[in-house]
């Protein structure tokens, strides 16, 4: 669940696929992949405009969205990533 440090919200650790879901043959992409994403936490789903792929296997794709505290990592069903032009970032 997500918690309020100096009165911002701060997420809590969204689930990641486990390798038997995601596949065992992972590339690495040869430069970030700008996408929207959905990230799946304990208490919401929320879906980030400035995420960027870095991996991938057939079914899933590794994303990462923001930085520091606020920070969300996980593997995520490639269908719930989507392209974006690299400066196309639109909050949502």
């Amino acid at each position: 669940m997500g918690r309020l440090r100096s009165d911002r919200w701060l997420p809590g650790s969204p689930f990641s696929l486990k390798e038997d879901a995601r596949g065992t043959e992972m590339r690495e992409l040869p430069k970030s992949l700008p996408v929207h994403a959905w990230f799946q936490l304990p208490d919401r789903l929320i879906r980030r405009s400035d995420a960027h792929a870095y991996r991938l296997t057939r079914d899933a794709v590794w994303v990462e969205a923001g930085r520091g505290e606020t920070k969300l990592a996980a593997w995520v069903w490639r269908s719930s990533g989507k392209h974006r032009r690299q400066g196309d970032v639109t909050s949502t």
